[in-house]
């Protein structure tokens, strides 16, 4: 069975976003670009993030300038009444041919307190299950018009509801997607973090009587030719960045995770490895290629939300990196062994390495898909 791989579609776009004057202005025109891009390269959908931009709102525009690929959407739960939310729905559902799936999100702490929920994380996820009950009733009985004259009704182009993908690695994150979701999503880690969390949900679910459809992880890649290739330009994003901007950045998360409790120069890592990276840095050097290896073919890198990985939970910034060849290997591996089928990827700038993951690693993983979009 072939993997679901979707694409990054989002704002956040430029060689190395992450530096200064790297991050690209913001232009309509590029974004319909990656989106025609995602489309024809023969991704099997989008991926559109919680940015400062609406995520549903940036996915119906660029659904109108395409015709197959679906959009995961960020949504957070109890921002909008779920009738509302679900009316919304619909409406894009019936206008673009029922491509929705929803990425359930309850969100960090800062996001959640502008927009005055100051709910504690574990009880966010509790009152998300209630919501997301509501949601898929609401979106169940479709919408119907207000004005009798004109008895116009929206039916809901997906007979069983639309796709939850629910995220979550605490018990209270696990549980909610357990009695909700149909596919679980996480951050792409080494094998021995990624079966547990994998075995965890299943099991989760299980006891509430229900089987997920899928086991999705979101990752990076740098796929090229040869694997030397994609090596040196994987890298190259270090050298670009250099010491001090990543210094600066992990210190700016470090601050934010401990709540000013640490800092760079006092925060301990959870293991050795990463407690080398950071040692590397304090003393005024990269990180080695070798001691970024995680496993295979992945590494750990950098990417628009989340600097190098030194707390080892929450967003990580791991990469697939080499040729397609061996990358598809790997996954087809996650596959066979922990039941992966979803894959949400990106790399930047977002188009063109579109582009060369579907010329070297979209072919091995979802041949169908390819042929399709070739012949389009």
């Amino acid at each position: 069975m072939s993997i679901k791989v979707l694409w990054y579609l989002s704002f956040a776009d430029g060689r190395f976003p992450w530096c200064p004057d790297g991050l690209l202005d913001l232009d309509s025109e590029r974004y319909v670009t990656l989106a025609k891009t995602i489309e024809a390269c023969g991704f099997y959908g989008a991926m559109v993030a919680t940015w400062p931009n609406d995520p549903l709102v940036s996915a119906a525009f660029a659904a109108s300038h395409t015709r197959r690929i679906k959009f995961l959407v960020a949504t957070y739960a109890r921002m909008t009444p779920p009738k509302l939310l679900a009316q919304q729905m619909l409406s894009f559902d019936t206008l673009s041919g029922g491509r929705l799936l929803l990425n359930l999100i309850n969100g960090r702490d800062n996001i959640m307190r502008a927009y005055g929920i100051t709910t504690p994380h574990a009880e966010r996820y509790t009152l998300g299950i209630d919501y997301w009950r509501k949601f898929c009733f609401s979106y169940k009985q479709g919408s119907h018009s207000w004005f009798p004259n004109t008895p116009l009704h929206l039916t809901p182009s997906q007979e069983d509801g639309v796709e939850l993908w629910g995220t979550g690695d605490s018990p209270a994150g696990v549980a909610h997607t357990a009695e909700l979701a149909d596919v679980y999503l996480t951050m792409m880690r080494e094998t021995a973090v990624l079966k547990p969390k994998f075995d965890n949900a299943r099991l989760a679910a299980a006891i509430h009587g229900r089987a997920l459809k899928g086991m999705g992880a979101l990752a990076s890649v740098t796929v090229r030719q040869s694997c030397a290739e994609a090596l040196e330009c994987f890298y190259g994003m270090f050298e670009t960045t250099g010491v001090d901007v990543l210094r600066d950045k992990l210190n700016e998360t470090i601050l934010r995770r401990t709540a000013g409790r640490q800092d760079f120069t006092s925060f301990q890592a959870p293991d050795a490895r990463r407690q080398g990276w950071l040692e590397s840095l304090r003393k005024g050097r990269l990180p080695s290629l070798e001691a970024l290896h995680l496993e295979g073919h992945l590494y750990a890198g950098i990417t628009a939300w989340a600097p190098l990985d030194i707390f080892g939970n929450g967003s990580s910034a791991t990469y697939f990196v080499g040729s397609g060849t061996q990358i598809a290997e790997q996954i087809r591996g996650y596959q066979a062994d922990l039941g992966l089928s979803a894959l949400i990827l990106s790399g930047w700038p977002l188009i063109d390495e579109a582009r060369q993951t579907a010329t070297w690693l979209l072919p091995e993983l979802t041949p169908t898909l390819c042929a399709v979009a070739e012949q389009h």
